[in-house]
């Protein structure tokens, strides 16, 4: 069977023509033992696929594709390109070992597109939703410029950067809203077991009780007399703050605190410039051009007040200027990191320096929130020491000396 290819030679140049093999997999391997990267092959008859599309068990048990699920799949791919197994094998052989539904899908239709002859990139421009923007104009320039498997490579430490990050801002607030759920808990216990039997040896030993125990208990009653008009008052209050919070304008206000407040900016800036310019430099590693790799970072960037920053360098850009001007121009960058991004600009190394510098404020940004989150562990403490001191001042207290009095 004939395909007809297009494919890149070590020298970078493009070549085309027609080679004999039985599959479009066997053609692109016959392609790289000619040191040539193929870029399209197009079979003039169908090719097999050789997967099932059925599949029922999961990687995880699961069906949504987080980023542990790529950074599998992007390590799989990575480990069997540097053994020179071709792409399309490399899917065929991770589609078949992958048993979590979804990404089974995925990858199957990832398969058939590369092996009837489409590049890898347009195979995952069509699934971007799932692979990212940027991991897509990744691949497609390794495509362009033959380096996939150092692509894939980048790719896998990028994935393993964010992934850590995440465990560790989930690892440092857990223990802060483990704390607040067991006040929570307390709190409906104290009102719906607790205050009720007070209320009744009050009741039974005829004494009076004093103006905060009342209060306490007048409280209790109230929330257990009344609980479903105050469930829907706090349903509804859920609601409007949900709809709030959806707003543009308050996400834009909530954006601007989590940058510009004393207590938070010096973990949140940080963060946010690290992990910004690992991403970049990343992308610019993979060969990407600078303009589209800030373009791609942008849209990654959740933090609205923050992609004002993206704004100023792709107008820096385009005007001919280096980012370095744009970052210097904002309070929200580190002077070290716009220094040093200054600097590598001159020195044409800007790719691995900011691949560097990301990965140092990352830390820098972890640091700062482990530190914050000892502060806050503190204080939740104090505060829930305060409601049972409080609570032990208005009921028992008042009790001791009723009962010392009667006896």
């Amino acid at each position: 069977m004939n395909f007809t290819y297009k494919a890149k030679s070590t020298t970078g140049a493009v070549t085309t023509g027609v080679i004999e093999a039985s599959t479009a997999v066997e053609a692109r391997r016959l392609l790289r033992e000619q040191n040539l990267f193929a870029l399209a092959v197009e079979a003039k008859a169908a090719v097999e696929a050789g997967v099932s599309k059925g599949a029922s068990l999961a990687w995880f048990g699961g069906t949504r594709i987080g980023k542990a699920d790529l950074l599998m799949l992007t390590t799989q791919l990575s480990i069997m390109c540097r053994a020179g197994i071709d792409l399309a094998e490399a899917f065929k052989n991770v589609s078949t070992e992958c048993r979590k539904p979804a990404l089974k899908t995925v990858l199957v239709g990832i398969y058939e597109d590369v092996a009837s002859g489409s590049a890898l990139s347009a195979a995952l421009q069509r699934r971007s939703d799932v692979f990212g923007e940027a991991y897509v104009a990744s691949i497609a320039a390794g495509e362009a410029s033959g380096r996939v498997p150092d692509v894939l490579a980048r790719q896998c430490e990028l994935l393993r950067n964010e992934i850590r990050l995440r465990g560790a801002l989930r690892g440092v607030l857990a223990y802060p809203c483990v704390l607040m759920l067991v006040a929570v808990i307390v709190f409906a216990a104290l009102v719906f077991f607790v205050l009720p039997q007070f209320g009744d040896v009050f009741v039974s030993l005829e004494a009076t009780a004093p103006p905060m125990t009342q209060l306490l208990l007048d409280g209790s009653q109230l929330v257990r007399s009344h609980w479903m008009p105050l469930l829907l008052v706090a349903a509804a209050g859920t609601f409007g703050l949900v709809c709030l919070v959806r707003t543009e304008s308050f996400r834009r206000w909530f954006d601007e605190r989590l940058l510009r407040t004393n207590f938070l900016r010096a973990a949140t800036q940080p963060l946010l410039t690290g992990r910004t310019f690992r991403l970049i430099g990343t992308m610019l590693e993979s060969g990407l051009p600078l303009l589209e790799a800030v373009r791609l970072a942008r849209r990654s960037e959740n933090n609205r007040v923050f992609r004002d920053v993206f704004d100023r360098m792709e107008s820096e850009i385009l005007l001919g200027n280096g980012i370095g001007r744009a970052l210097a121009g904002t309070d929200l960058i580190p002077g070290g990191a716009v220094q040093l991004v200054t600097t590598a600009e001159r020195s044409g190394d800007l790719g691995s320096v900011m691949t560097l510098v990301g990965e140092y404020y990352e830390e820098e940004g972890q640091r700062e929130v482990q530190q914050r989150a000892k502060i806050l562990e503190p204080l939740i403490i104090v505060a829930m020491g305060g409601v049972v001191a409080f609570v032990v001042a208005s009921v028992m207290l008042p009790l001791l000396d009723v009962s010392g009095a009667t006896g």
